[in-house]
């Protein structure tokens, strides 16, 4: 198996892992997924499919890009779980945010 397709496999069974834990609902049907510190996080964060954010400007950037479709917002981002709804209410569309955090779920 090549490191490229194991790193594809790797990073859908992170966001698997994520997704079994449930979401939060964001407004409009985006829904906000945690995933902690770790190989998890690294996978997503890395996945070629996904788009990071570390600022509320960019993560309205992503929320308007009809391209982007799956999110990662990092531990150290500078926004709340208040403001990310916020902003997804102000835009309207639905989208799949992961939200990395420390610790254990």
């Amino acid at each position: 198996m090549s490191t490229g397709l194991m790193e594809e496999v790797a990073a859908a069974v992170a966001q698997q892992k994520a997704m079994e834990r449930g979401p939060v609902f964001l407004p409009h049907g985006s829904r906000l997924f945690h995933v902690p510190s770790g190989w998890e996080a690294n996978m997503i964060k890395h996945d070629k499919a996904v788009t990071s954010c570390e600022t509320l400007l960019e993560l309205e950037a992503g929320l308007k890009n009809p391209d982007v479709k799956v999110m990662f917002i990092p531990l150290n981002a500078l926004m709340t779980e208040q403001d990310i709804e916020k902003v997804c209410h102000r835009n309207g569309v639905t989208k799949t945010l992961y939200k990395e955090i420390k610790g254990t779920i």
